[in-house]
């Protein structure tokens, strides 16, 4: 760098900064540095612009030698007659940047201000020459897009309840439960933060009540809440693993954790392997699947019962018996595999 950098104070050299800092914000945002036109612009000579980006590149190389920075360089584009900031690791494709919208309209997650923000934030990150392509092609599904009924703002909620998971600091909160005219207080020890079918949900332990397995929270439903400054502890052997968790859950309903054995004749086999993740084929009989996984209770009741029609629950004995019991009080029902 050039004595300019470390005279900051003269009126000459803090107009250079401006200049510099100037060129730099405009190929950090992916546009080109055409050296006529930006001098004409500052009102310098081309020499002039020329010094300031090879300031620039200097800078750039520090940073890399430093292990600081990411493999950025500032390239001389013949055909657009300009200089281009070249990322090679930190540009997103607009083939990632289209996937990564898909994701976020699919899940109906956030109010439509929320969405917009991220989408805007996500397409910005791919050069400039594909952010049209990509806004073209989700604007249908964007001018469509019906967040689910809440519409509540979540972001800083998230990012507020990982913050009290990761410190491990006590969560308190009013929680509105489905069909209730009332909040309920609860004091929790917060564990984990998991996105399942459209909702956010927080895992915790209620304090002091010593459940077996943690608790599910909608964080939409989440009216208030504030974070203590008293932490909590967690023996490492205990330590909550949302990962695991959510391989055994489903429809975010907890329940006792337990190995399930059912017999599957359904067209997509597949599906089944996919939707429970410790799920594995253990045998075959007249062409249709001997299935065993550990899951929670409560929530795989529900799908299993979805998928009556195609699969017969063979053991825990207690199990297959409180599924014919629900099957048998369900109007209309033919199924006979329990009987």
């Amino acid at each position: 760098m050039n004595q300019d950098w470390q005279d900051a104070d003269e009126p000459e050299s803090r107009t250079k900064l401006i200049r510099i800092l100037s060129l730099y914000d405009t190929l950090c945002r992916g546009n080109i540095v055409n050296k006529q036109r930006a001098a004409i612009n500052f009102s310098v000579s081309e020499k002039a612009i020329q010094r300031d980006i090879n300031d620039l590149r200097a800078y750039l190389d520090d940073q890399s030698l430093n292990g600081e920075g990411c493999n950025i360089s500032i390239n001389y584009n013949r055909v657009k007659k300009g200089y281009e900031m070249i990322r090679e690791s930190s540009w997103l494709t607009q083939q990632e940047v289209l996937a990564i919208a898909k994701i976020l309209l699919e899940s109906r997650a956030f109010s439509k201000s929320e969405l917009n923000l991220l989408l805007n934030k996500t397409i910005v990150q791919c050069l400039p020459d594909s952010r049209r392509n990509v806004s073209e092609n989700i604007q249908n599904e964007l001018f469509h897009y019906l967040p689910v009924a809440h519409g509540r703002p979540l972001i800083s909620k998230i990012w507020d309840v990982n913050s009290a998971i990761r410190e491990r600091r006590l969560l308190k909160i009013n929680y509105l439960k489905p069909g209730a005219s009332a909040t309920t207080c609860r004091v929790l020890e917060p564990c984990g933060l998991i996105f399942s079918e459209y909702y956010f949900y927080l895992i915790a332990y209620i304090k002091d009540l010593g459940y077996e397995f943690p608790a599910t929270y909608r964080l939409d439903r989440i009216e208030s809440y504030s974070i203590s400054d008293q932490h909590f502890r967690i023996p490492e052997a205990d330590r909550f693993e949302e990962g695991e968790f959510r391989k055994r859950v489903q429809f975010m309903r907890a329940g006792k954790l337990m190995k399930i054995t059912f017999r599957f004749w359904g067209p997509s086999l597949d599906a089944v392997l996919d939707r429970l993740p410790t799920a594995h084929v253990i045998g075959w009989e007249d062409k249709k699947a001997i299935v065993e996984a550990e899951v929670f209770g409560d929530g795989i009741k529900m799908w299993l019962l979805s998928q009556a029609e195609f699969l017969e629950v063979l053991k825990p004995e207690n199990f297959r018996l409180e599924m014919r019991n629900t099957l048998l009080r369900m109007p209309l029902t033919r199924n006979k595999s329990y009987t």
